[in-house]
């Protein structure tokens, strides 16, 4: 049996489950905190641009090198440090939709064996490329639950 393909669909379409997860959403709603000492709906869409294109990134040694070495990242770090209050919402989802779109063309070539090929992740050991491709689409969709719920509690709930 072969690696289930509809996964690279998935992964591609989800610059647009993201986009439709903040639409109708102004500034302010995106900047609120309404869980106190957990990240805006803003922080969010930023943590998940940053962690898709190293994401990216990682995937991209995996089918380019062989059983390359890929690094941790402390994702609290970036939102704490990199400002992204300062970054352009629209500019993190373009940039997250084109980034799916563009690599899913890739995954959409590769043959099967491809996503058996894996890394030695630095803090949890070897991976697959299939692995990381599950593990990224899992994490957008774990991070769009936050935002619906975020979301009504600020009295804006999706329309999706």
């Amino acid at each position: 049996m072969g690696f289930d393909r509809s996964i690279i669909e998935d992964y591609a379409q989800g610059g647009k489950l993201l986009r439709q997860a903040v639409f109708g959403l102004v500034t302010e709603d995106c900047l609120a905190h309404p869980v106190p000492g957990t990240w805006s709906i803003h922080e969010i869409v930023i943590h998940l641009q940053d962690s898709d294109r190293i994401g990216i990134h990682r995937m991209q040694r995996i089918v380019a090198e062989d059983n390359p070495l890929l690094i941790g990242f402390d994702e609290s770090a970036f939102i704490r440090h990199l400002r992204p209050d300062e970054q352009s919402l629209e500019d993190a989802l373009t940039l997250f939709e084109i980034g799916r779109r563009q690599f899913a063309r890739v995954l959409r070539t590769l043959p099967d064996e491809y996503y058996e090929r894996q890394a030695v992740h630095n803090e949890i050991g070897k991976v697959s490329l299939g692995k990381l491709l599950i593990k990224y689409q899992e994490h957008l969709l774990h991070h769009l639950k936050f935002l619906k719920e975020k979301r009504r509690l600020l009295g804006k709930p999706s329309t999706a």
